[in-house]
């Protein structure tokens, strides 16, 4: 070192001390990003494409893949007027979905059977669910776009 006045070497000394919090800083940042990136991968499975097709008085339709494992089927839960409503495996044979390449199999598709609702608009909300932790922890993703449908009068739950 130099011998300077002691304003100058407090000064350095001031610089070096702001430059190690800033990389420290840095660092943290870093080390935190790259374990939400890690906890993120594991709980969510960023993998699944698929599409909410149709809903209607009688059945609620689409399909559904794991990119990251395409052969595998996937669990899906229908939510109505945001209630769960049911739970099943997307098995059902979609071969346009295959021919348009989306899936390497034709077995990705899924059906409901829309439950007795009452008279009014309804909106129908499919998700897939990625289990991870040993299946410890269980998170949903959803499944294209909400879909809206009417229930006529006629088509209505009727109360016993």
């Amino acid at each position: 070192m130099v011998k300077t006045d002691s304003g100058t070497a407090t000064f350095d000394a001031r610089a070096r001390l702001t430059h190690l919090l800033i990389a420290k800083s840095i660092a943290e940042a870093l080390f935190v990003a790259a374990i939400a990136v890690g906890f993120y991968y594991t709980a969510f499975n960023p993998y699944f494409r698929g599409w909410s097709d149709h809903a209607d008085a009688q059945h609620i339709y689409g399909w559904v893949i794991n990119e990251a494992s395409p052969y595998e089927r996937v669990e899906v839960q229908l939510y109505i007027d945001n209630r769960f409503v049911a739970s099943r495996q997307a098995n059902r044979s979609r071969p346009d979905v295959m021919a348009e390449g989306r899936s390497r199999d034709e077995w990705c598709g899924f059906e409901f059977d829309t439950p007795p609702l009452a008279a009014g608009e309804h909106e129908a909300l499919v998700y897939a669910v990625h289990s991870s932790g040993g299946g410890a922890r269980r998170t949903l993703q959803s499944i294209g776009r909400p879909l809206r449908f009417q229930i006529r009068p006629e088509e209505a739950a009727t109360a016993p």
